[in-house]
C-alpha cells in the first residue's frame, strides 16, 4: 500500500463524502472512483500477508480509550495530549490534522452533534458543541 500526501482541504473533501459504513479514505475513494471489489479484494489479500501485531484500531477507538484514561471528562487539550501519547506508543500515524480528527470522532459518535452518524453514542459535549470539554457518555449495562 502507498502513502500519499494531501491538504487538510482534500481531507476534508474526501470525509465530506463519506457514507455510513466506510471507516477510511480507502474505502470512499474506492467507492467514488468505481474500483471494482476483485481489486479491492486483491489489496486485502495483500495486506494479509503482512502480520499484524494488534487488530485494526480506529480513531474512535483511541479517542475513546484517551477519555477513559484521562478518568471519563477532559477538556480538548488534554484528549488531544492523550490520544496522541497513545498512538505514538503504539506506532500509530500522527497526521498533521490529528486534532481535527479527533473533533470529528467525537461529534460522528455524539448526539449533541449535527454531525452525529447515528450508531455510536459514546460521548457528551459537557459544556454544549464548541464548549471545549467532552466525557464518555454512560452506556446502559455498564
Amino acid at each position: 500500500m502507498r502513502t500519499i500526501e494531501i491538504s487538510t482541504d482534500v481531507f476534508a473533501k474526501i470525509w465530506a463524502q463519506r457514507i455510513e459504513g466506510e471507516e477510511s479514505e480507502n474505502q470512499i475513494l474506492q467507492r467514488l472512483l468505481g474500483v471494482q471489489e476483485a481489486h479491492a479484494g486483491n489489496l486485502e489479500s495483500k495486506r494479509q500477508k503482512i502480520p499484524s501485531p494488534e487488530p485494526r484500531i480506529l480513531w474512535r477507538d483511541d479517542v475513546r480509550q484517551a477519555l477513559k484514561a484521562l478518568g471519563g471528562v477532559a477538556p480538548l487539550r488534554d484528549i488531544y495530549a492523550e490520544v496522541r501519547k497513545q498512538r505514538l506508543l503504539a506506532g500509530r500515524s500522527l497526521p498533521l490534522n490529528t486534532d481535527a480528527i479527533i473533533r470529528r470522532e467525537l461529534e460522528y459518535n455524539s448526539s449533541d452533534a449535527t454531525a452525529f452518524t447515528g450508531s455510536r453514542d459514546w460521548f457528551q459535549a459537557v459544556e454544549g458543541i464548541g464548549g471545549g470539554k467532552w466525557a464518555l457518555r454512560e452506556e446502559v449495562g455498564e
